[in-house]
């Protein structure tokens, strides 16, 4: 979101996406396994925004920063629900 990558398109994707997968599974399964529900999962995530948020930025830019992930979050889930329709017609 600030500053140069020091890596290409193609080794970031596949840098984020690898981290991505990791963490995930450990927000979501551990607190699943060890006996939690599904709104203790997203408490976890939201305390995790937070931390990563108040970790990257001054607070006042927040906001700004807040409104453009929960906007490529939704852009990225929109395009998930496209991929998965299958087509109908008979063409």
């Amino acid at each position: 979101m600030s500053g140069e990558s020091r890596l290409d398109d193609e080794a970031a994707a596949e840098f984020h996406n690898r981290h991505a997968k990791q963490i995930v599974e450990q927000i979501v399964k551990e607190p699943i396994a060890a006996g939690g529900t599904m709104s203790d999962v997203m408490v976890l995530c939201e305390s995790v925004l937070v931390g990563v948020v108040l970790g990257c930025f001054q607070l006042g830019s927040e906001v700004k920063v807040l409104d453009l992930i929960v906007g490529r979050v939704k852009e990225r889930l929109a395009k998930v629900r496209l991929e998965d329709l299958e087509p109908e017609g008979n063409g």
